[in-house]
């Protein structure tokens, strides 16, 4: 009974601490100016790893290359369903960052050729896409953007299964409890299990004053992204934003097909996809021959089917990988 006396207080401090540790997680710095452009020299994975959807980088880096027109997607239905597969765009040369991942998705296992089928071996995509983006992670932080700072998350979780292992050890100990103390100790394991249920899964990573900056510029391209159709030409037209002309309806559509990928990286793909449709349905035939320099990389944007299910077997082989933890995938399903 003085063991749970002692043990509840904790469990319920712990359950305080994960409720706080999740209101706050992927929090960005808030921007006081709506961004419609990537920040100069950013990067889509590494700007997912700097607001904490590392889960989201591989989808959302893949995502990049088709809306740069960098590679072009196939699909090729059998009899077992589709198939998916990468090819480098004729007369594209892709940096070694692009090229690594192409390795994180298709391997090694594939023809040498431009075409790459897609990998349709999870647990080897998994651990490939795991120890990429801690590559990447490392980068950012040789590069003046994470911290080495502890994650409070990491705490909370080690004490909570602590503490439940301490209340169960309780439990088998004692001979008879009243039923006063069999109450709290069925409560103050419950809280100890609930802390852990409550936490984010992963480590939060620790941002220096450069990695809080690129966050803001990201928290205001969410803020671009979030608004609605009105509001987002009234910024291009303001002005500070000034991007397009009234009636610039090539210029914006493009500006916002570009943000696609961190449309991904937000969770805002399916609305973005529509968004994008109606853009480009509402574009005229002499319009749409403004698109030529950018090919049918473009066009595949528009296939959601084609698209989102060709980085749907990659969200379900890394998304419990990537996070120590075991967090449920938060993606393209």
């Amino acid at each position: 009974m003085v063991a749970l006396l002692v043990l509840l207080p904790l469990a319920i401090v712990l359950v305080v601490a994960a409720v706080a540790l999740r209101a706050t997680a992927g929090r960005l710095p808030r921007s006081l100016v709506v961004q419609y452009t990537a920040g100069h020299g950013a990067d889509v994975v590494d700007d997912a790893i700097l607001v904490g959807r590392k889960r989201r980088a591989v989808t959302a880096g893949v995502v990049d290359l088709v809306v740069r027109d960098r590679v072009h997607l196939l699909r090729e239905d059998g009899a077992d369903g589709s198939t998916y597969a990468v090819q480098i765009r004729d007369g594209v040369e892709l940096s070694a960052d692009e090229l690594r991942l192409l390795h994180v998705v298709c391997g090694t296992d594939t023809p040498s050729g431009l075409s790459r089928q897609l990998s349709s071996d999870r647990r080897r995509t998994a651990v490939r896409a795991r120890e990429w983006v801690t590559a990447r992670h490392r980068r950012l932080r040789r590069g003046g953007f994470l911290t080495r700072r502890r994650s409070g998350r990491a705490v909370v979780r080690g004490t909570g299964i602590a503490g439940a292992a301490a209340v169960l050890i309780v439990f088998s100990l004692a001979a008879s409890p009243p039923p006063v103390a069999v109450i709290g100790g069925v409560l103050t394991l419950a809280s100890f299990i609930a802390s852990v249920i409550v936490v984010p899964a992963g480590r939060a990573p620790g941002i220096t004053p450069a990695g809080e900056s690129r966050r803001e510029h990201l928290d205001g391209m969410r803020q671009y992204l979030r608004m609605a159709e009105a509001d987002r030409l009234r910024v291009l037209q303001s002005p500070t934003g000034s991007a397009v002309a009234a009636g610039d309806d090539v210029t914006r559509f493009v500006l916002n097909e570009r943000l696609l990928p961190y449309a991904v990286i937000f969770g805002l793909e399916k609305e973005w996809l529509a968004t994008l449709r109606v853009g480009y349905d509402e574009l005229g035939e002499t319009a749409r021959t403004g698109f030529g320099h950018i090919g049918e990389g473009f066009l595949q944007v528009l296939d959601a089917e084609l698209l989102l299910g060709s980085v749907r077997p990659l969200l379900h082989a890394t998304g419990r990988v990537i996070d120590a933890a075991g967090e449920v995938v938060d993606g393209l399903v």
